[in-house]
């Protein structure tokens, strides 16, 4: 979310208005308001670019009105948005109207504890959920010769007396917590500041660079916004990164320390890596992968590092029991779960495993077995050995 802050008073000459891209860390506000020559929140004005926000969160909130006295709570709010899948959003949303709050602290409340919701999408009646609930969610043993024995309505109203959940334009919402919701939705006090100087806590991020020019410093969490290169750049008083050192990197992933050169690093090729891993994290097991890729490729420069990332469909993890991989092999040419059962105990999936590891040039690393699909690694005959 993007905010423009001014003075409640209004710009003084030749002061233009300042953006601040949520969420952001206490410095990067504190940064902000001294550029437009005030010190505290109270005597700010924001106003808001929300498109980022769930739908029904934006509806709720009465942003065009919102002071910078409500800047901090607003902030917490994005930093538990900022990791939400499209799912999750889709849940707060439901959660949001069932609610029936317009507050920024109580929907940031909700945000931080929507693991205390469950959530079906699309579901608006007592028979659609009673449907979900017997053929879908895994908690009965569907049999679709009884389909003419069930009664989903009946089924359905039963469960939502029971839960006490609620059907809204979204799906089905149900609170499990153990405090009433109103209690949940009220603000708890942040920690009293330490006296003495305590480490500022790092906000999240796939890379974060300490940049500085000779009488200045910047600590940049990536991925970052268009906004947020920008507003680092003012920081440093530079026009370009380039006029700046990157004195520090640090990876939230550990591994990549040591698997990414960072002698040819510059800003902006990391802030593309970090969207590159951002979008890794999201997907199971790509991760993992990248880092066993560069193990093996062992790129010398950032750009071999990012067309290794852009092309990691070209790779793949392969399981490291020998028989489960020469099933996988004969499941790439085409034989399906039922013909593998078919000829098990006729055939030594575990030998055909380990004869084709040297073909798809398998290597092995610390994060696991991996391949190239386009061009095979040179192979490494100790793997099929160790395998068996």
């Amino acid at each position: 979310m993007m905010l423009e802050v001014t003075p409640k008073q209004g710009l003084a000459e030749g002061k233009n208005p300042e953006y601040l891209y949520l969420p952001a860390s206490e410095h990067q506000i504190e940064r902000t308001l001294l550029r437009v020559g005030i010190d505290t929140m109270s005597d700010a004005r924001v106003r808001l670019d929300f498109d980022e926000l769930p739908e029904k969160v934006a509806e709720a909130l009465n942003l065009e009105r919102l002071s910078g006295d409500g800047l901090s709570a607003l902030n917490r709010m994005c930093q538990a948005i900022s990791t939400m899948n499209e799912a999750d959003m889709e849940k707060l949303n439901a959660v949001v109207l069932m609610a029936k709050t317009s507050g920024v602290v109580s929907i940031c409340r909700l945000a931080e504890n929507l693991d205390q919701f469950s959530f079906v999408p699309g579901v608006q009646t007592p028979e659609a959920y009673g449907r979900y609930m017997i053929r879908q969610s895994g908690k009965f043993q569907y049999d679709e010769d009884l389909e003419d024995c069930y009664d989903y309505r009946r089924y359905g109203e039963q469960r939502v007396r029971q839960e006490s959940g609620q059907f809204n334009e979204c799906g089905y919402v149900v609170y499990h917590g153990g405090v009433p919701l109103e209690e949940l939705m009220r603000d708890i006090p942040m920690e009293p500041r330490r006296e003495s100087p305590a480490p500022r806590q790092e906000p999240p991020g796939k890379i974060a660079l300490t940049l500085a020019t000779a009488d200045r410093w910047y600590y940049l969490t990536l991925p970052a916004s268009e906004v947020e290169m920008r507003q680092a750049k003012r920081d440093l008083d530079v026009e370009d990164f380039s006029q700046a050192g990157i004195t520090a990197v640090k990876f939230s992933a550990p591994r990549l320390d040591s698997l990414i050169p960072l002698d040819t690093l510059c800003v902006e090729d990391a802030n593309t890596l970090a969207h590159c891993l951002q979008k890794m994290e999201r997907e199971e097991g790509e991760l993992t992968k990248f880092c066993a890729v560069l193990e093996v490729e062992q790129p010398d420069t950032l750009a071999e590092v990012l067309k290794i990332a852009m092309n990691r469909d070209d790779y793949e993890l392969v399981p490291e029991n020998a028989e489960e991989y020469g099933k996988q092999v004969l499941r790439r040419i085409g034989a399906d779960d039922e013909i593998i059962d078919t000829i098990d105990g006729y055939m030594d999936f575990a030998q055909l495993g380990t004869d084709s590891l040297a073909e798809d040039g398998v290597r092995r690393t610390e994060s696991g077995l991996v391949r190239r699909l386009s061009n095979p690694f040179p192979p490494e005959p100790e793997i099929g050995q160790t395998m068996l």
